[in-house]
């Protein structure tokens, strides 16, 4: 019960955070080959890209609705959306770029952390996210791409879909699969993502793994992002003093 409480209370905290906390990289060695019917739809796309890609996007999803080159403007409209913190926009142009390939890896990832990270969806954030994982093990890096970019990109979304997968895990008060996922999460110390060891650390002490919830909360202490930096501070001196 106990557990239960404070895992209810720790809800609105970790969300207060998520937006500002979270910084979206670009995956463009992910796109396809995608070729424009027209000088005229290239023309657009380049403007589109360009920016500000909230208005010239929608714009070039108006007039060319059935152009394959949405799916990278789709892409920067849902980082451009989340970076102003509106997670109902930044969703919707995620979807819409995966109705166009199901099975691009980095709109997976967005959609699934998203809506775990929202107020519903968690059937679909977790679809996602497992589907990201499992392509993950099989896509190659294109011959445009050096193998560190490729392995750091990857490793990035890796990260990010298990993370995704533990706050699923976390909203049905499944305080050991939450722990298992971030766990995964981090496991390649390539990965710096301070809000998962922040994560990882308030999971670590409801558990009563004091020193392991200091070690991760030092970690998300060092944050470059101040909201976070001081939960991370705070959390660490409401922690038990080590014996």
């Amino acid at each position: 019960m106990t557990a239960h409480i404070t895992i209810n209370a720790m809800r609105h905290v970790w969300l207060a955070v998520v937006f500002t906390a979270v910084s979206i990289p670009s995956y463009s060695q992910f796109l396809p080959d995608l070729q424009a019917k027209t000088p005229e739809e290239y023309d657009a796309y380049l403007d589109a890209i360009d920016g500000p890609v909230i208005e010239k996007g929608a714009a070039f999803e108006r007039d060319f609705p059935a152009s394959a080159l949405r799916l990278p403007v789709c892409e920067l409209m849902a980082r451009e959306w989340r970076s102003r913190g509106d997670a109902v926009q930044a969703a919707a142009a995620a979807e819409r770029g995966l109705a166009i390939a199901p099975d691009f890896v980095p709109l997976l990832v967005e959609i699934a952390d998203l809506l775990a990270n929202g107020s519903g969806g968690l059937e679909r954030a977790d679809n996602a996210a497992r589907r990201a994982l499992a392509l993950i093990e099989t896509i190659k890096a294109p011959r445009r791409t050096s193998i560190e970019e490729w392995t750091a990109a990857i490793s990035k979304l890796r990260a990010r879909a298990h993370g995704a997968l533990g706050m699923v895990h976390f909203k049905r008060d499944d305080l050991a699969g939450a722990v298992r996922e971030f766990e995964a999460a981090l496991v390649d110390t390539s990965v710096s993502d301070p809000l998962l060891h922040y994560r990882l650390g308030r999971l670590y002490a409801v558990s009563g793994r004091t020193a392991e919830a200091r070690r991760e909360l030092e970690e998300a202490a060092r944050s470059d992002e101040k909201t976070l930096r001081e939960r991370a501070n705070a959390a660490l001196a409401a922690l038990p003093e080590p014996h």
